[in-house]
């Protein structure tokens, strides 16, 4: 699942320590949210995969030319493809 990529992603960053600042920071829902995605096979809200390719997008976009930044944009690329596809 592609939110898992970008958990790991995010943690490793230190910007999502847990699962819960994930889900309430980054997904815009409650601190159980991410879990409940995993446990149940669910599909993550439209909503949820914007603001986390927003998220992503901005962190790509520090201007610091980090790999760290060049990660984060093809992950926005990913989930911004994710989102898109729910919409058709």
């Amino acid at each position: 699942m592609i939110l898992d990529d970008v958990f790991l992603f995010l943690k490793g960053t230190g910007a999502a320590q847990s699962h819960a600042v994930f889900s309430t920071v980054f997904l815009g829902h409650s601190p159980r949210y991410y879990d409940y995605l995993r446990c149940s096979g669910a599909k993550p809200s439209l909503h949820s995969l914007l603001k986390l390719a927003i998220c992503l997008r901005d962190m790509a976009r520090a201007g610091t030319g980090s790999p760290v930044e060049a990660l984060a944009g093809d992950l926005a690329h990913r989930v911004m493809s994710r989102a898109l596809t729910q919409c058709r």
